[in-house]
């Protein structure tokens, strides 16, 4: 299943008790895109990726991917983009009681995306290529922060969906691990993955590793910004 529209028709969304996240936003997302989400902090960044991600459902309004509005389908329906779909919220959505490498492999085998061994395989290259091979058969709580947040991130890449949705992803990470991170972006891009990212980071210097354009939320609606590549973009 490609995705190859996203967009909000008057979408409002708001957590109870507080100000709107968006409200009555008509907003058509750009595509083949990385785009960086800046807002304030509090603004509803995080909120904005789960609805993207179909984790949250807007009050009202649309919001449509290839035309067929998310808000009206069933699990089933939806699931076909859902596996499109990878995204990772903080050290949040480990199982804690299944190694870091089950669960990696978990989403590649209950989905039957390739065979036990293909998994397996790719499985143990990507926790060699992140250099933490020593921490994969070791459960969520008995690894540092920095491997655990890193295996939130490898479990957002591991079904190489189309769509990435990660919130600040470079937070507690080291500097080795960020520059695998962007180098894994970077040549997977390339192979046809990852062709829609959205970022939600306050960190500058590791979204100028991408070339990126920006949305900005403020006050409830979306702008888009078009950012001139040539003036920050940063090799490995």
């Amino acid at each position: 299943m490609k995705i190859e529209s996203l967009k909000f028709e008057g979408v409002s969304f708001t957590h109870d008790g507080q100000d709107p996240i968006v409200q009555n936003v008509d907003f058509d997302f750009p595509m083949n895109e990385i785009l960086w989400v800046k807002a304030e902090e509090g603004a509803g960044k995080s909120s904005l990726l789960q609805i993207l991600a179909g984790l949250q459902i807007p009050q009202s309004g649309k919001y449509l991917i290839n035309g067929e509005n998310v808000v009206e389908m069933s699990f089933e329906e939806f699931l076909p983009y859902r596996l499109e779909i990878g995204y990772s919220f903080d050290y949040g959505g480990l199982i804690n009681n299944r190694s870091l490498h089950d669960n990696l492999m978990l989403p590649l085998l209950y989905h039957k995306v390739v065979s036990p061994e293909e998994a397996k395989l790719r499985v143990d290259a990507m926790f060699k290529e992140f250099g933490v091979e020593k921490f994969a058969h070791e459960r969520p709580a008995h690894v540092p922060g920095r491997v655990r947040k890193l295996a939130c991130l490898m479990r957002s890449l591991v079904m190489r969906p189309q769509m990435l949705l990660l919130d600040d992803p470079s937070v507690g990470l080291g500097q080795d691990s960020i520059y695998s991170f962007v180098d894994h972006i970077h040549r997977f891009r390339k192979d046809g993955y990852f062709k829609h990212i959205f970022v939600s980071s306050y960190d500058e210097k590791f979204m100028n590793h991408f070339d990126y354009q920006i949305i900005h939320l403020d006050e409830g609606q979306l702008y888009y910004q078009a950012v001139d590549p040539e003036k920050r973009v940063v090799h490995l």
